[in-house]
């Protein structure tokens, strides 16, 4: 049976974050807040902004902002360490999908610290195949996610990517899900250029790839929809002027976010780093070896504003859209090397 998973809350609109935290101490009645931030964001003053919100609410509060790169076995130990000596009952993830990752498998070993991430690893690297049940969480801590414009979707996933001994490793399920998401574009006023065109591209590939998942639904596809008529909408002028042109960019956001609910909710797990440049070329693979690939690619075609009936050429307008965004972002458009 299908089924759509989100965190019991999300959180989207440009300012939300102090409503977000007003509503740990008034619903939640938190007393102490392990924050997980990235190390640049932490120099730079900007978790600070949380750290005074927390203050304000009289929740007292400890950072841990050792997160650069992704997070290995070691890493979480020792920030799964200061948490048991913390004893938080919120743990906070602000940054990129590297800390929104780290806080997700931290919250495992702090209620269960036996547990061995590498053995889930295995058995649950499908999400939609898992072989037994994954451990409850959320009896200790609720789990709060503050997205940044390089947080890569984790805030609303159910995945969590690490280390262990030099070998790339996926934790897939439900229950690692933050329980608030919070998407404040106040908090990526700062996004470069290169930090923008990345998110909204790696966004777009998240978005197609949920629409041609097998595992796709009427509610996943009108996430789609929405993301990508976003993304095509408002991305140029957000990548054209800035971040600093918030209205435009607040919409990207917001698209974003959508590509990644439909992401999340479609059991494929894929690296988009890079992958837009393919992305066009993938898209007509696809619908060449598929009629309802090509069928679903339509869809978003005439959603997006193209007209007609035949399928094929309405995906590939669709096809010369994305490459028109690819080009305009300074990337070339590649073909994929069959051998």
């Amino acid at each position: 049976m299908n089924s759509l998973r989100l965190p019991e809350k999300i959180y989207f609109k440009k300012g939300c974050m102090s409503l977000a935290l007003d509503e740990l101490k008034a619903v939640y009645n938190a007393k102490k807040a392990f924050i997980i931030s990235d190390m640049s964001l932490y120099r730079n003053g900007v978790t600070a902004v949380i750290e005074k919100k927390l203050d304000e609410l009289s929740v007292q509060h400890f950072c841990f902002f050792n997160i650069n790169t992704a997070p290995d076995i070691s890493l979480i130990e020792e920030a799964a360490k200061a948490v048991k000596l913390f004893e938080p009952d919120v743990i906070i993830s602000f940054g990129s999908g590297y800390a929104a990752d780290t806080a997700k498998l931290v919250r495992v070993k702090y209620e269960y610290p036996e547990t061995d991430l590498c053995v889930l690893s295995s058995d649950f690297s499908d999400i939609a195949y898992r072989e037994k049940n994954f451990p409850k969480l959320g009896e200790k801590a609720l789990l709060v996610s503050i997205a940044d414009i390089n947080s890569n979707a984790s805030e609303v996933s159910p995945y969590a990517v690490f280390y262990a001994d030099g070998e790339e490793l996926y934790i897939a399920d439900y229950e690692i899900m933050s329980d608030m998401a919070v998407i404040d574009a106040d908090f990526m006023l700062d996004g470069t250029k290169e930090e923008i065109v990345k998110a909204g591209l790696s966004a777009l590939v998240r978005a197609v790839n949920a629409l041609d998942s097998q595992t796709a639904t009427e509610y996943t596809d009108g996430f789609v929809i929405k993301a990508v008529q976003g993304i095509m909408q408002y991305m140029p002028e957000a990548v054209e002027k800035g971040a600093k042109e918030s209205k435009s960019f607040e919409k990207l956001i917001e698209a974003l976010n959508m590509a990644a609910i439909a992401y999340a909710n479609t059991s494929s797990i894929i690296n988009v780093d890079g992958t837009a440049q393919y992305l066009a070329d993938i898209i007509r693979l696809s619908a060449a070896e598929s009629e309802e690939s090509c069928s679903r690619y339509s869809e978003l075609s005439s959603a997006l504003g193209f007209k007609g009936n035949d399928d094929k050429k309405l995906t590939e307008k669709l096809i010369g859209k994305i490459e028109e965004l690819v080009s305009f972002c300074g990337l070339e458009n590649k073909a994929l090397k069959c051998e």
